[in-house]
């Protein structure tokens, strides 16, 4: 029997993981071999074959990688049946882009109306922070506050930016740059 192959080239990681995860979908705890040349996706394919607690072995040729994934001893489900914990979100654009900009100044505000409650908190930082110069998009980030998400805003955006603020905590940038290297947090 032939084992599962993925080749992973040319493709971002959102891509790959979304194939991947079809993949095991499809063919749950069979052993696989993905294949690439992209370090980043490397490491992010590694990562969620390591949660799915599946066994994975690098092996470099050249330029290239290889992960081989062992067969699960247990088919492990890709859906769990508790609840994911809400994560932060960390705002980085005042607009979904590439495309129209106010289009995507308008999707990006409804989105961010769309915040569950018990996020633990919103971050502007880089060029979200222009968003503290449209009113409109400031009434909704104080019925964010209003509604118990705390709104921050990245120190060295602002100060970059020479923006300020007296209606949102500025923070120092290592807490949630910490929070973004681990994966700890929604980006938008």
């Amino acid at each position: 029997m032939d084992i599962l192959t993925l080749e992973l080239l040319d493709v971002t990681v959102f891509q790959a993981l979304l194939e991947l995860r079809g993949l095991m979908a499809d063919h749950p705890g069979e052993a696989m071999r993905i294949r690439g040349e992209d370090d980043l996706l490397r490491v992010n394919v590694t990562g969620f074959l390591e949660k799915q607690g599946r066994a994975v072995r690098v092996v470099r040729q050249g330029a290239l990688w290889e992960l081989q994934v062992a067969q699960a001893s247990r088919p492990v489900p890709l859906v769990s049946t508790v609840a994911p914990a809400v994560r932060p979100v960390l705002l980085l654009r005042s607009a979904f882009a590439p495309g129209d900009r106010a289009l995507g100044r308008r999707l990006l505000l409804d989105t961010l109306q769309q915040l569950e409650p018990g996020t633990p908190w919103l971050c502007l930082a880089h060029q979200a922070v222009e968003l503290l110069e449209d009113p409109g998009a400031v009434a909704i980030l104080e019925s964010l506050k209003g509604r118990g998400i705390p709104v921050h805003v990245s120190a060295v955006s602002l100060a970059h930016s020479g923006l300020s603020t007296a209606t949102f905590d500025q923070i120092p940038d290592e807490g949630w740059q910490k929070l973004l290297v681990r994966g700890g947090l929604s980006v938008l």
